[in-house]
């Protein structure tokens, strides 16, 4: 029988636990390190079962995402076609049984998203805090909405996204009321009603009220510690929106990026993946060239667009991986048993292009070899790499307590008295270098300390491109096109003309923060990061001590080889875990907040400047017939406080951000790798501490007891070996055979 990565493992501990218990048995049961040790290995098949790895589907609306989503599952789990554009994800993992979860968000958090929506509108600041709760307030987000779709214009994308939002939440409300709570609130579906949660993720409006959905399916279609998600919004203009899914981006370890043979790669396309390559996200991700049937005549046209498509991407991923098949097919060929009379011809139809469908299902066959590859590596580094370091940690500081019992046990005596002598050498210098340790490491993290602190001050105030440099020079920069709001001005008001101008200028800045000074600030925390491991590691290095053992090569005469030296082999000694640090500590980064905000003041001033400004132009209009009135020098006022006052604000913003950073992210997680890695290094002399007393009971032992012991430490040495073998090939091995794919194929 074949055994996986996890259950490898698993056979692995139990037999470092024998190990364990047959020393701790020799040892009289005094040893802390073997306690120690037992501890940590029979926490590691916990730990590998609770692992996630997350694949991430994405890609622009009518892509094929959730097609692709049912036909990897082998059913229709998510609802396709559906064309929603939402910052909504819908998450799947195995379960025990059918269940959809519906996550909803709470009024205080839909009445927040409004209101973000309605700032510098006029009279809203003059009006209590915003609840859709109230009849008066829906009446009045009516007449906002009415507004803005009949005198703003439409952009390029459609409506404007603070339009939508007022809209979804307007006409969700009373689909929703029931449903929506002071807290979050949590819907389920569970059996024969498992499929009505498409209601809430096919609807724009009620999708608005929609935090998160997870789908937890029953079968052997989804890995146990695999979580498949439907990234909606890619398109969408709202940086709220892209926000959301960017953020689960980052914590993906896998995406998957569809694309639509029926329109190649479009510009939304384009600006997307420029988004996700500043964000450092291209290292794992495989672009599915999603093949429409229908409306390709035959495959050497499929190809004239695909090939178009790979040249494209090539601008942006040189090393491209993309796979060109149809998802729909490929769905309807699992389900052709449980398929309607419609469906069943259009399957039959393309059945009859012989050559498209042997090409679509040879790149499937090869899109899973990619895939699985790509998740085996994944996988691995997420769930096995770092617990296979530390069993390699275990089984060294066995392999050293297992040297030195057999030397004691083996002892004449007549070389005894020269063992106690180096035992007890032993034992004291492991004493005092632990109290040097324990003195020491304090005193060197300090400097580090001082130097991530002198980064960070430098990254967001010193540096001729720093953060703060960054963000003043946008909006210095800043173009707010007076001419394109003038002939608003006497039909809407210039109230309505200040809500749009902040409107559009904030949206810019919000995707400005999103693509420049996001990455940034992502690259910043990686550096440091990268430098708190290499600073611990060198301290690592300079606290490495190398133990002798009792026997020096030559003493032996009866054939018998001693280890003149029992070395920390450096593979095996990771100074700074950080990742699990933060995991356990539940650290993670200050939330970033660069965002305009505006107050009644500031209206009223914008008002004020707009209206004497324009009341002098209109009275010198009238004295000299040479002068024009016009609208455009009171516009560029209100355009001018608009932005002198966001610089304000973002610099008051990003020194927060700087601080808490600082305070609340790297000195804690610097003061926790400082406790590991000290309970690191004095555990190396744990089983020193005792060393004297435990060996003076071996040596009292009569002869056959010493040979008994003897047997159960060669055969823990010889286990120790095979353990260690098996521990270095792992790597091999997991290069060489593949894993257990992360969902079962449909094909």
């Amino acid at each position: 029988m074949t055994l996986y990565p996890q259950e490898s493992i698993e056979n692995l501990v139990t037999d470092i636990l024998s190990v364990i218990d047959n020393l701790t048995t020799v040892s009289n049961h005094s040893d802390k390190s073997l306690v120690e040790s037992r501890q940590l290995c029979s926490k590691i098949p916990s730990y590998i079962r609770e692992g996630v790895l997350r694949v991430a589907v994405v890609g622009v609306i009518k892509s094929g995402k959730s097609t692709f989503i049912n036909a990897f599952s082998g059913r229709e789990l998510v609802q396709r076609g559906a064309g929603v554009v939402t910052s909504i994800t819908t998450r799947i993992r195995k379960g025990k049984k059918n269940r959809a979860i519906i996550y909803l968000k709470s009024w205080d958090d839909i009445n927040s998203e409004i209101e973000s929506c309605l700032e510098m509108f006029p009279g809203q600041d003059e009006s209590p805090p915003f609840d859709i709760r109230r009849t008066q307030d829906r009446q009045q987000l009516r007449r906002i909405f009415d507004t803005i779709v009949s005198s703003f214009p439409i952009t390029s994308q459609g409506l404007r996204p603070e339009a939508l939002v007022i809209r979804n939440a307007l006409d969700g409300y009373k689909q929703c009321l029931d449903v929506i709570g002071s807290d979050e609130q949590t819907i389920s579906f569970d059996a024969k009603s498992f499929n009505s949660h498409k209601q809430f993720t096919a609807d724009s409006a009620k999708a608005f009220y929609v935090k998160d959905v997870c789908l937890e399916v029953y079968g052997k279609s989804i890995h146990p510690n695999v979580e498949i998600a439907d990234c909606q919004g890619a398109d969408s203009t709202d940086p709220a929106v892209l926000e959301k899914i960017f953020s689960y981006l980052e914590a993906a370890n896998l995406i998957v990026y569809c694309i639509s043979s029926r329109t190649g790669l479009r510009q939304s396309d384009m600006v997307f993946l420029k988004r996700i390559k500043r964000l450092g996200l291209m290292e794992n991700i495989l672009f599915v060239f999603n093949c429409d049937l229908s409306e390709h005549e035959n495959l050497n046209n499929l190809n004239v667009i695909r090939d178009r498509t790979i040249a494209e991407l090539k601008l942006l991923v040189p090393d491209v991986s993309i796979f060109s098949f149809s998802a729909l097919y490929t769905l309807f060929d699992a389900l052709e048993k449980r398929l309607s009379s419609k469906n069943k011809k259009r399957l039959g139809l393309w059945q009859e292009d012989k050559e498209m469908i042997a090409f679509c299902t040879k790149e499937y066959s090869r899109f899973f070899a990619g895939f699985n590859q790509l998740f085996g590596a994944s996988r691995f580094n997420l769930f096995y790499a770092n617990h296979i370091e530390r069993l390699k940690i275990v089984t060294h500081i066995l392999d050293e307590k297992i040297q030195i019992l057999f030397d004691v046990l083996s002892a004449g005596l007549l070389d005894q008295e020269k063992a106690r002598k180096r035992l007890a050498d032993l034992e004291g210098n492991a004493r005092r270098l632990r109290v040097i340790v324990d003195n020491s490491v304090t005193g060197a993290v300090s400097a580090l300390r001082r130097e991530i602190e002198s980064n960070l001050k430098n990254a967001f105030l010193k540096d001729s491109e720093n953060i703060t440099k960054l963000v003043t020079e946008f909006i210095r920069k800043a173009k707010i096109d007076s001419q394109f709001y003038r002939e608003g001005v006497n039909a809407t008001g210039f109230k309505q003309i200040l809500y749009m101008m902040f409107q559009d200028f904030k949206r810019e800045l919000d995707l400005f923060i999103l693509e420049q000074v996001t990455p940034e600030l992502k690259q910043l925390v990686g550096i440091q990061e990268e430098r708190i491991e290499s600073y611990f590691k060198s301290l690592l290095d300079s606290y490495r001590i190398d133990y002798v053992t009792m026997g020096a090569p030559g003493d032996r005469g009866d054939g018998r080889v001693s280890l003149e030296m029992i070395k920390e082999e450096e593979e095996y000694s990771k100074a700074a875990d950080l990742e699990n640090i933060k995991k356990i500590l539940g650290l993670h980064l200050p939330v970033q907040i660069f965002s305009p905000e505006y107050t009644r003041a500031m209206q009223a001033n914008a008002v004020t400047d707009f209206s004497f400004h324009s009341l002098a132009l209109f009275v010198s209009a009238l004295v000299d017939k040479h002068v024009k009135f016009s609208f455009t020098p009171g516009l560029d006022r209100a355009a001018s406080r608009i932005k002198k006052r966001t610089l304000s604000i973002m610099q008051r913003q990003i020194k927060a951000y700087h601080s808490s950073l600082k305070q609340d992210y790297f000195f804690p997680l610097i003061d926790a790798v400082t406790r590991d890695f000290k309970d690191k290094i004095l555990q190396r002399f744990t089983m020193y501490e005792t060393l004297n007393k435990d060996m003076d009971a071996l040596f009292c032992l009569k002869q056959e007891e010493k040979n008994r012991h003897l047997v159960m430490i060669k055969k823990a040495k010889n286990d120790i070996i095979r353990i260690r073998a098996l521990l270095d090939e792992f790597n091999m091995d997991f290069e060489t055979d593949p894993f257990e794919c992360a969902v079962e194929p449909s094909l």
